[in-house]
């Protein structure tokens, strides 16, 4: 079994793309490659990206990945200088304002002037599943459920409080009582 000892050179640990750039370089091999992070203690197949992420691996933590096979000594040259050469620029750094508006939004969208944040595709292509349709849940079916008396109690409050503050919304907006103001808003309860 070889080793290649590395402190984690990613700025942002080691997520998703980097995941999948160190998985994809270790898959070429036929030998069994272990990453451990020493920090937490966690080892991972480093022939899945979804192995690789859940090791909570940060930046600057001490790393190291186990190769034992058949290829062993090639793979560790070739992974050793990926580690050390090209591992950080997997790392993508965030995209250039010219880069952001290469992809304009349909303009009923942009009037709308939102916040963006906008991402890089990891890999491209089409996905394919089965379409699930949701129904969404019939309010009646709660109404069968008794209210305990604590609920109750909630709900008074909480109308009392509703209320008190739309009242002291309709002071504020024109500096008087829009209710009659022998008889103030009060909720319902009942």
């Amino acid at each position: 079994m070889l080793t290649i000892q590395f402190l984690c050179p990613l700025p942002n640990g080691l997520h998703a793309r980097p995941a999948w750039e160190l998985k994809e370089q270790c898959s070429q091999w036929q030998s069994e490659i272990t990453f451990i992070n020493h920090r937490q203690n966690a080892k991972a197949d480093a022939k899945s990206s979804l192995a690789l992420i859940g090791t909570g691996t940060l930046f600057n933590d001490s790393c190291s990945l186990n190769i034992s096979g058949s290829d062993e000594e090639q793979a560790r040259r070739v992974l050793e200088e990926y580690i050390q050469v090209r591992f950080i620029d997997s790392d993508s750094v965030q995209p250039t304002q010219a880069e952001l508006t290469a992809h304009p939004l349909p303009r009923s969208l942009s009037r709308l002037n939102p916040d963006l944040l906008y991402g890089n595709v990891l890999a491209s292509g089409v996905g394919v599943g089965t379409l699930t349709l949701l129904q969404s849940d019939s309010l009646d079916s709660y109404r069968a459920i008794p209210a305990s008396a604590q609920d109750s109690t909630r709900l008074e409050h909480s109308l009392a409080t509703l209320a008190e503050q739309l009242n002291q919304q309709l002071r504020e907006r024109d500096g008087e009582r829009k209710t009659n103001p022998q008889r103030p808003f009060v909720a319902d309860s009942g």
